[in-house]
């Protein structure tokens, strides 16, 4: 049975009730597709599933969307309990910031190399604040597996260097991005969409997919690769692309020009207004 709780000094004691080893599925609500397929994951491979929902100020700039983030509490509840979620935690912000306004003393700043690209040149301070809140989730649930989708690709490995840095004793879980049918990602943020901007937002998978068969063909280099995707984009005026670049997979540095595996391509975008993120793998 599906528990809801608000109070951090509970929810310790109640996920072990339930029993080791405890997976903790860690969102900001307004629950789609993706995040079912986290919850699935997690009770296959656990006795004990902590969902938590929490919109992170710290995640979000001055001129970004925390005011109109998609909240829908009693929908996200209902998702859980029909997908045997044992805890539900979704705290307050005075629960997780006693004290926002002495945050400062307490923000986790990830490395420049892995946090200062790609997303963090635009969205400055965003993964000091997922690694304050993941950090303090950590420490409220002690989870033995957390689970995180691999749409938010470069956030997965910020994480990986969280818990290696801080010695947590937490096994992070990666995810495959679940699509849309049109092969949209799956995102909270896609309910901005107008179904025609969602037909629109399908062709940032088709970049990449261009771009992954481009570099399979040994024909293309990296660079030529990406290019021909930006291209492919081009005849689209609504999709404003911020950003389409590759990574290695090891440890998410800038690839080798020669490298044809274990890459990375990752993109951002935005339609009608809305940020969307996205990657694919080559193997």
């Amino acid at each position: 049975m599906t528990i809801l709780i608000e109070l951090v000094k509970d929810i310790k004691t109640r996920a072990e009730e339930f029993g080791r080893p405890i997976a903790i599925v860690p969102t900001m609500g307004a629950l789609h597709a993706g995040h079912i397929s986290l919850i699935k994951m997690a009770k296959a491979e656990c006795k004990t599933v902590v969902v938590t929902i929490f919109v992170n100020p710290l995640q979000f700039g001055p001129n970004e969307d925390f005011n109109k983030y998609p909240r829908d509490l009693e929908t996200d509840f209902k998702i859980c309990q029909e997908n045997e979620v044992d805890i539900v935690f979704a705290p307050t912000k005075e629960e997780i910031y006693p004290d926002i306004n002495k945050i400062e003393q307490d923000l986790i700043v990830p490395p420049d190399n892995l946090a200062s690209v790609l997303c963090g040149k635009t969205r400055q301070n965003h993964f000091s604040g997922v690694c304050t809140i993941v950090k303090k989730l950590f420490d409220i649930v002690t989870p033995d597996y957390a689970y995180f989708g691999e749409k938010d690709l470069q956030q997965l490995y910020i994480v990986r260097w969280l818990v290696k840095t801080f010695t947590i004793p937490t096994f992070i879980r990666a995810c495959p991005i679940i699509r849309e049918a049109s092969g949209l990602a799956y995102s909270s943020r896609n309910k901005y969409l107008t179904e025609e901007q969602k037909i629109m937002a399908s062709n940032i998978y088709k970049a990449l997919k261009l771009a992954k068969q481009n570099i399979r063909s040994g024909i293309f280099t990296i660079n030529k690769a990406l290019l021909e995707g930006l291209i492919f984009l081009s005849q689209f005026p609504e999709i404003k692309v911020e950003y389409l670049d590759a990574r290695d997979k090891e440890d998410f540095s800038i690839v080798d020009k020669n490298k044809t595996g274990g890459i990375y391509c990752l993109i951002a975008a935005n339609v009608g207004g809305v940020r969307l993120i996205d990657n694919i793998e080559l193997q």
